[in-house]
């Protein structure tokens, strides 16, 4: 498996049952394409603070930006109507293979 121990971040709001949904999609999408990743989610309705450590940060919302959370932010805003949004996951696959194993 590739990048083993990266923690991955999705960011959602009030679209709470759909963030999980969307988390529980990449999470099975990145270990089909044979990654390790452990996937979290982070709700700015329930807390704005930042999200614990991670190494990528997937937003379905601008919350964050990348000074202020020193990881990769990629937006994927599109998945909310679209599990399989194509361009999406590539932008998706392209940060994760760029991540450092942990």
């Amino acid at each position: 498996m590739k990048s083993a121990g990266s923690h991955i971040c999705v960011i959602g709001g009030w679209c709470g049952n759909r963030m999980v949904i969307v988390a529980e999609h990449i999470d099975d999408v990145l270990r089909a394409a044979g990654f390790n990743c452990h996937i979290s989610h982070h709700s700015v309705w329930e807390n704005y603070s930042q999200p614990p450590s991670a190494d990528l940060i997937l937003q379905l919302l601008p919350a964050f930006s990348e000074v202020e959370t020193t990881c990769p932010i990629v937006n994927i805003r599109p998945m909310l109507v679209d599990l399989d949004h194509p361009e999406t996951l590539d932008k998706i696959l392209e940060k994760v293979r760029s991540l450092r194993p942990a």
